[in-house]
């Protein structure tokens, strides 16, 4: 799977701008990266099918490699009608840097029918490359990155912490460690959203699809797009696409604040103990 197709589909399971959409509030520069204990619960729907659940969690500082890190997850698992026809149980984790809000290490855990996979993107900073691993194997061609680049689940939050309201075009730097991409979305304006959550004012965005391989090259009219709570959270309300296996639907259905005991120690891996 392709990156651009990869973010777009973690986007879509779970579920920033620049320039004129930069926002400057109370919020802080961390926001959302340092909510420790925020977790967002989705419902996921093929077409009228629930298939599944999502979760969008910050979870405590750890350090990796002795650099304290803020830590995020999402987590994606399909139900017991889903699992029939394709089990999915898979954790994407990234680690950005206190200091600079820069990614440092970025984990898959990805087992989605018969793919098993296993797999560090590692972040050099000083010479701007990433590095892709996959476990038990050697790295690997570093790719060359910009001085500000997000992995696959960090630009998700990122996109979070920048987007205000405003129409136009963003191009988002991104790596899996495999290769660089510049993801344009979208600003569509503001609407109101029905949803699970409500009725919310809302920031609606659409990511380009345009050179996407798959179910979504393949598709003549495929889309995505979001809603964003238009308020200081800037919660991903609703994810929706139209591809050729049909319609897929991701939608918030709970806030949460959930509270830890210890702090996490994180491997050189990246692997996680609690």
């Amino acid at each position: 799977m392709n990156l651009r197709n990869f973010i777009c589909v973690l986007w879509l399971l779970a579920l920033n701008a620049l320039g004129a959409w930069a926002i400057e509030d109370e919020r802080g520069d961390a926001f959302p990266f340092d909510r420790v204990g925020e977790e967002l619960e989705y419902s996921m729907k093929w077409g009228i099918f629930k298939v599944g659940y999502g979760y969008l969690r910050v979870l405590p500082i750890v350090e990796v490699e002795g650099e304290p890190c803020y830590h995020v997850m999402l987590e994606v698992n399909t139900n017991s009608f889903a699992d029939a026809f394709y089990k999915v149980r898979s954790k994407f984790q990234s680690y950005i840097s206190v200091a600079d809000l820069r990614p440092v290490l970025y984990r898959i855990n990805q087992h989605e029918g018969s793919t098993d996979r296993d797999a560090t993107v590692s972040f050099d900073w000083e010479n701007l490359t990433a590095t892709y691993q996959r476990d038990g194997e050697d790295p690997k061609e570093a790719v060359a990155i910009r001085e500000e680049t997000w992995d696959p689940l960090s630009v998700v939050y990122y996109f979070r912490r920048i987007l205000s309201p405003g129409e136009g075009i963003v191009s988002l730097p991104a790596t899996d460690g495999k290769k660089f991409l510049l993801i344009d979305v979208k600003h569509l304006g503001l609407t109101d959203l029905k949803s699970q959550m409500g009725v919310n004012p809302s920031m609606k965005v659409e990511p380009n699809t345009k050179e996407m391989k798959g179910v979504f090259k393949k598709s003549k009219d495929s889309n995505i797009t979001m809603w964003y709570s238009h308020d200081a959270d800037r919660y991903p309300l609703l994810i929706k696409s139209k591809v050729i296996v049909g319609s897929f639907n991701a939608e918030m259905k709970k806030v949460r604040k959930i509270g830890f005991n210890e702090t996490e120690k994180v491997g050189p891996d990246g692997s996680v103990d609690d």
